[in-house]
């Protein structure tokens, strides 16, 4: 039976950057309530209880590539935490600030076995050698935090069927690339993800929320040296 559930409607307008508390929810390990589309749950978490999978939120089976041309699929999330994002490098809103989190976590979860992983969601005009170029403009260390592309069919469907998350192209929107030249802007999610360790999603974070940012690295954290204890 195929799972049915509108698209999460909490998305970006690349061209404008739109933040709000009310809908930078984060979930976390512990009792919730579901109300609308929010999340609401405990900071507490509870050693041996399953996580609420969020109605089945989980990244899918996919083969895509990574900034080095090499081949990557749902296995690299297999066993391990990871923290996910979307993006794309011509997007002049949220994307920048939703990279600079991702390496502040990075840096905050060092010496863990927290993994990263972006996907472009324009990997029609983001091959590998793009992405490599734009991780080393953000200082990410790419030991381990992958940057994906290779098919946006695939993309799309780990965010809209696997995440149940908005992603579409909107060219009523034009983004200025330089050059006379315009591109469509792309609506797509603006969370943090963590991955458990079977590929559900365990917790959101709104980006533009320092204090689900830090819960989020604290819980992160944890959770990982629990993992690691197994």
């Amino acid at each position: 039976m195929s799972k049915q559930r509108a698209p999460i409607g909490i998305i970006a307008a690349c061209a404008v950057v739109v933040a709000s508390a009310a809908t930078a929810v984060v979930i976390l390990l512990g009792p919730s309530r579901h109300r609308s589309t929010e999340v609401i749950l405990d900071a507490a978490i509870i050693p041996g209880q399953t996580p609420d999978l969020l109605q089945g939120m989980e990244i899918p089976p996919f083969n895509l590539i990574d900034q080095n041309g090499n081949p990557v699929d749902q296995t690299m999330f297999e066993g391990k935490l990871t923290i996910v994002d979307f993006f794309f490098t011509r997007c002049p809103g949220p994307c920048p600030m939703m990279t600079q989190q991702m390496r502040r976590l990075q840096q905050a979860l060092a010496g863990t076995s927290v993994q990263f992983a972006s996907f472009s969601v324009d990997s029609q005009n983001e091959p590998p050698e793009v992405l490599a170029a734009y991780a080393r403009a953000n200082g990410a260390d790419t030991s381990n935090w992958t940057f994906i592309t290779g098919d946006d069919a695939q993309i799309y469907r780990i965010a809209t069927e696997g995440l149940y998350f908005a992603l579409e192209r909107d060219p009523s929107i034009q983004i200025d690339i330089g050059g006379g030249q315009t591109t469509d802007n792309i609506i797509h999610p603006t969370h943090l993800i963590l991955i458990g360790p079977g590929r559900e999603v365990w917790a959101l974070a709104g980006f533009t929320n320092e204090e689900h940012i830090q819960l989020l690295i604290d819980r992160t954290r944890t959770l990982a040296k629990r993992i690691e204890r197994r």
